[in-house]
Order: structure tokens, then sequence, then C-alpha cells
């Protein structure tokens, strides 16, 4: 365990003990990492920074991104007297993602105290971090099928040559980083005291800067740092010394706020839950690579810097559910590069997860944006999609998805029982398409078909789940293996009916092996907590009505996330030292689920009926709070609500645009757990409470509520989950190390 003295109340809460940041621009190919100690590393080399006289080396690892959201980080932290504050983004200089990437550094350097200082600040080069030395191979090669995969990046070599140019580091004449010549530094090829063989880990090229600041006098200082090196000669050097790093900073803030504006707002009266659910969109659009016409859905710019169909499936659908259609259709157009000449989608060679992820999204898209001409496009995809699932189900001895292995999922070799469910979502999604285009015949046999599957699924689920007390496990013909797909009978789709006892017995035997409040996962005979999978039961439970643990879990994966607001995979061991080691954030998969759940919390569609405010928050509902939903894209037209809460008593203005061709059933309003609701009125009338549900017109425009709040109901929040969490670790940590 880490001493829990690294949790400063007076600091953003940092789950990691070794966290890593990402900087970068939306489509580019590379993402720079802000390092465990807060340096500025690449697959090329890292930007090291010093403070004081003797060149103490920079180790901060809370960081924070500008309004909580955009990337550009924050740290600062104060060393006899000087407060040293540090900024850093990304960008290219001519705006385009294709074009090389610079990253921009600012010092700004404050005496706080009562008598004149001289400040000292240091910047220089090495070559480790995590970032480069993954491009040596730690880990497995990722999949590389059309397009370029893997991080750019070089290996070490103890024989560079470094030297100083005009205001610049040359390491064998290329160019590491930009530094200013005023005021003018004193300049070490290598840092003093450091002699000896060089190592990955040797400070070179190093420039020292002295400030003598009165009182609340202030000094700065800026560096530039290409992600990949350039000779020094190129013409990008001089672009690059005039670059203002104010002028692209603005720049950057004007992109990514211009961004929000076109798709959905959701406005939630909670600073990290808001801000998590925007850096969530940064993250997975900084994974985002244009390459060679194709955008290229990955997963960070880090370890999984390659495309999957199951991650990009669900990064795209989150796109398209929170009003990004544009986003969405550019990955979807990838998509149809993986589709086998028999009809199949594959990702990952012998794994048939792809069929339905592909087809899903397909189909969510085309339901979300009712867009005839994607429709026309894709729909001879669909046809040989159907024609392989028909003649691979015929071929199978259970009449399913055919014996696989997913590896480093369910991790047992059978048939998956997610892999089944995924197909039915993507059936049953791809009917709508082709009564849109008039293909009725073809719309009965997909449905014939789903019917016939479903039977067939459903038959082999009794029968399994009868030997395991209604548990539904992770394949369906042998024993074993780790909780993936099996979480899915409800989601991203709805299979089974939400409060079939095999749902509830899966979620009950699935939360018996959380930890730290979130999923588990194992391999190698070590138990990880996973933060993403905890999702596939948030969703469920968000379907069932349960609406407490739903928040429970939502608070719980906040708790295992970064200052900078980003989650991870797995590979922490629940309660020891909370370091995912190779497992880098930002994980584009949990940023894609956050979003998707915050969404379906506040709008999400159910069979044919509109649901609003499945789950709100205790924190959310008080006196001169508003939660505000803009934008938000449904099967049934777009949504747009304010929530605007008083003393005892609430109002919720609706200004919904729907479709006359295809309008809601039922428009159904949840009340939440932990109100006492006397009544619900619309244009004066009130209206009937059933289960905590109120069914409202759908040309509602204002529904008057009045409520109050239940005793003892108010302290589930974010500051309390990780006031929570940090007391029970300090106790686990006592009783571990009990003389510390």
């Amino acid at each position: 365990m880490v001493n829990p003295e690294i949790d400063q109340t007076n600091q953003p809460f940092c789950y990691y003990s070794q966290p890593t940041d990402e900087i970068g621009v939306m489509n580019g190919f590379d993402g720079t990492m802000i390092t465990p100690k807060g340096d500025i590393g690449t697959g090329f080399g890292t930007l090291v920074f010093f403070y004081g006289n003797s060149l103490t080396p920079v180790n901060h690892r809370i960081r924070t991104l500008q309004k909580g959201y955009l990337p550009i980080i924050h740290y600062h932290f104060s060393h006899d007297g000087m407060e040293y504050r540090v900024t850093a983004f990304a960008a290219t200089l001519d705006g385009n993602p294709n074009s090389p990437m610079m990253n921009f550094i600012r010092v700004k350097i404050q005496n706080h105290g009562l008598r004149s200082k001289t400040a000292y600040w240091g910047t220089g080069i090495r070559y480790k971090n995590k970032l480069n030395s993954l491009n040596q191979g730690h880990l497995p090669v990722v999949p590389s099928k059309p397009g370029k995969y893997g991080q750019d990046g070089v290996n070490f070599n103890a024989d560079w040559n470094y030297k100083f140019g005009n205001n610049t580091l040359l390491r064998d004449n290329k160019v590491m980083y930009l530094f200013q010549e005023q005021p003018k530094p004193e300049k070490m090829l290598r840092l003093s005291g450091d002699q000896g063989k060089v190592t990955p880990e040797t400070s070179l090229g190093v420039v020292k800067y002295a400030f003598h600041l009165n009182p609340g006098q202030s000094a700065s200082l800026v560096f530039k740092m290409p992600y990949k090196p350039f000779p020094r000669n190129n013409r990008i050097k001089r672009k690059l010394q005039d670059a203002s790093f104010s002028n692209y900073l603005q720049k950057t803030v004007s992109f990514w706020e211009n961004l929000f504006k076109k798709g959905t707002n959701i406005s939630i009266p909670e600073k990290k839950v808001n801000d998590t659910f925007r850096a969530s969109l940064v993250y997975d659009l900084i994974a985002r690579d244009k390459e060679k016409g194709n955008y290229v859905q990955k997963v960070n710019d880090f370890q999984y810097h390659a495309f999957w169909l199951r991650d990009g499936s669900y990064i795209t659908r989150m796109y398209d559910l929170t009003g990004y259609h544009n986003i969405a259709q550019q990955n979807l157009d990838f998509f149809g590069k993986w589709q086998e000449s028999d009809g199949n989608f594959v990702s990952q060679r012998g794994q048939y997860d792809g069929w339905g992820e592909a087809i899903f999204a397909y189909g969510q898209h085309f339901r979300l944006t009712h867009d005839i001409a994607f429709a026309k496009e894709v729909y001879p995809q669909v046809l040989k999609a159907v024609k392989w699932l028909k003649q691979a189900r015929a071929k199978d001895p259970l009449h399913l998805i055919p014996k696989t292995n997913p590896h480093d999922n369910e991790q047992v070799t059978g048939h998956i029982t997610g892999q089944n469910f995924l197909a039915l979502d993507g059936l049953k999604n791809i009917i709508p398409i082709a009564e849109a285009l008039g293909k009725t015949q073809d719309a009965r046999d997909f449905q014939k078909e789903y019917n016939d599957y479903y039977q067939t699924l459903l038959k082999r689920l009794k029968k399994v789940t009868a030997r395991t007390h209604g548990y539904i496990p992770p394949a369906l013909d042998v024993y074993g293996g780790d909780d993936w797909g099996n979480m899915m009978a409800d989601y991203p789709g709805i299979v089974l009916n939400p409060n079939s006892p095999m749902v509830a017995a899966t979620i009950k035997n699935t939360r018996n092996k959380y930890r730290e409040g979130i999923m588990t996962y194992k391999l190698d005979g070590f138990i990880y907590l996973h933060d993403y999978i905890t999702f596939k039961n948030t969703e469920t439970e968000v379907i069932r009505g349960e609406q407490k643990m739903a928040l429970k879990e939502l608070y719980a994966t906040l708790v295992h996330t970064g200052s900078a607001n980003d989650g991870f995979e797995f590979e922490v061991i629940p309660w020891k030292n909370r370091d995912p080691q190779w497992d880098l954030a930002p994980h584009g998969w949990f940023a894609a689920e956050y979003r998707t759940l915050i969404r379906n919390m506040m709008v999400r569609e159910q069979g044919e009926n509109l649901h609003l405010f499945s789950v709100l928050s205790p924190d959310w509902i008080e006196n001169g709070k508003t939660i505000k939903v803009q934008k938000a894209p449904t099967y049934f037209g777009q949504v747009n609500m304010r929530l605007q809460c008083g003393l005892n008593h609430a109002t919720l203005t609706l200004n919904n645009h729907f479709l006359n061709s295809n309008r809601p059933d039922s428009v159904i309003l949840h009340l939440p757990w932990f109100m006492n609701t006397e009544s619900v009125k619309s244009n004066g009338m009130s209206l009937n409470i059933k289960n905590g549900q109120v069914v409202i017109p759908d040309n509602a425009r204002m529904i008057e509520i009045t409520w109050h709040k239940k005793s003892g109901t108010s302290d589930l929040n974010f500051k309390n989950a990780v006031k929570k969490y940090a007391h029970e670790y300090k106790v686990r940590y006592k009783e571990m190390y009990p003389g510390k």
C-alpha cells in the first residue's frame, strides 16, 4: 500500500499513486503523456523539470484540466516561499491534426514570501517514461489491419550526441526542445553530479534559470517540445519559435469549447460528475486518428493505440447518443473495412464479438439519426452480415455463435454468452433499417431469425442457469471464465426481461465480486479491479429502477479516476498500491461508458417508451440547483429539458422535438428514491404517481413537482464517496503497517 498521506484534503482527489495524463489534438496520431512526476513524455524522450538552486526534480502527481475538462494540464506547488505553476497543452502549428504536433509548456513563478528571494528553475531531457518503454515491446503487439498502428517512438541510444544551438537543444542534430534565451540560462549538457554511463534516466541538455523576485513579483518561462524531433534546419523550427504560447492556448480553448456547443449539453450541479462527462469526450476524440482518409477510433494514444470493434462500437455509440452524429458516421465508415468476404466482422482473428458490435452500432446510428442515405450505404453490408450469421448458426451444434476463445475478456474457450447477447442486439437494431428502406420481406426475415435465435438462446440459458442458481455464466457449454459479456443481458441492448430471475441472480453474483465498490477481473491468478466492467451492471440497475445502487456505483467509478478526470481499465490490485502499472489512463472505453451512463441516467429509451431522470443524486436536488439536458438525440427526436429545484418543489421545463412519424408511446418521469413526492402536475392537473414513476403528456411543456427530501439521504455524493474510501484505505494501511 502507499502512504495515505498522498491524499491531501486541500487538493483534488487522485486515485492513482502513479498517474498518467494526456494532452493532444482531435484526430491527431500522437498523444503526449504527462508522466507520474509531471514531466512531458513522448515516444522520443521526456522533458523533465527541476526547481531550487540544487535542481531538485519536480515530482507532482496532482494535475487538473483547465475548467475541469479541456486538454490543458495545470499543476502547482510551493517551495521556499515561491509558487511554481506549470501549464501544458498540445497543438499543431497550422491546425491540421495530421501536421506535426507540438507541446507548449509555461512555468509561472511567483514570490509569495515577505522578502526578496531568488527562484530557480531547470529544464532538460531524459529518455525514460512509460510511453517509450511501451515502444520497446513491453506489451503484446496490438491488432494491425488496415491503417497504421502502434505509437511513434524510437529506442534508446546511449551514443546520441547532444548539443545546444540557438535557444535549442539538439540530439543528433534534431530539435528536442526550444527554450528562452532571456533571462540567460546556465547550460549543462549533463546535469551536475549526474556522471558515468548515459542511461535512459540520465538528464541531459539542462538549462537553469535564476530569477530574483521581490514579494508578489512573478516571472514566466515558455518551453516548446515537438512530439517527434525534426532536423535543426527544418522550416518548422522558425514557425515553432515564433508561435505564441498565449495565442495557441486561446486557439485550443476555442476549438474545444466550440465542439462542446455542437453536441448534447448535460449540466449537472456536481463538478466532478459534470467535468468527467466533458473530459471523457475530449479523451476519446484525442484517441481518434485520421489516417489515409480513414477516421480510426482508438482507445488511447499509449498502449491501446489501435482499433478494436468492441471498444470502437461503444465509443461510436456514445458519440451518437450525445449528439455527435458526424463523428459517429466517420467512425462507422471505417467499420466496413473489417467485414470479411463471408460477411462476418472481425478485428481479432477467431473472435466473434465483432459481428454484433458492428451491426448494433449501424442500427443505433440509424435509429438516432433516421439517416436514409446512411441506411442505403450500409445495407449491402447488413445483408452479407445476416447471411453469415444464419450460416454460422446452422453449422453450430447449439445453433448459436460458434465456439471461440475471446482471450482477455472471458478467458475461456466455448460458446461465449455475451457474443450471443451482442448478436441479438445487432439483429434487433437492423430491423428498423430494413423497414425504413421499404425492404419489408427482409425485415420479416430479420425478425424471424431474431425470434428463433432468442428462443434458442433462452432455452440454453435456462438449462445452464438451472445449475448455477440463476447466474448467467461467461460461457454456455463450459465452466469457468471471467465475467464480461454475461453481464450484458440488458446492456447495451435489452435482450432478457430486466426483472427476470436470471438477470437478478447475475447482478447479485457479480456484485459479490466487487472490491472498493467496483467490479474485479481475474488474470494469471491475481484479482484486479476493473474500472469499466462495472458499468454493465450499473446500466442494468438504471433499467431495473435500482436507483440507489446505480448511484453508488457511479460514485465508486468516479473515486477510481485521476484528478484530471480520466479512468483506467485494470491491473490495480484491490487495497494495494493504486498503480495501474502499464494499463495507462486515460482509457477510451471507460470514457465512453461514463458518458453513456450519464446520458442514460438523464434520458433513455426502453422499447417504445422514453424515460426521463431515471437516476438522480440527492446532491443535485437542492434549493437553487438546476439540471439541464439540451440537444439530446433519442429514437423519437430531440429532448431538451431543465429541472429547477426550489425549497420542497421543482419545475421541469420541456422543449422536446419529437418526430411525427415516431413519437414515444409514453414519456415516463422517474421520481428520486430519496424524495417524498406529494404531487406532480401538468397544466394544473394532477398526474398519477405509481411505483415512483409518472407518465407525463408527450407534449407537456411544464411539470410542477411538490416534494421534500427524506432524512438521512443527503450524504451520497462524490465528496463523501472519496472521504469514505480514503478513511477505509487509511484504516487498512494502519492494520498492514501498525508501526507507521
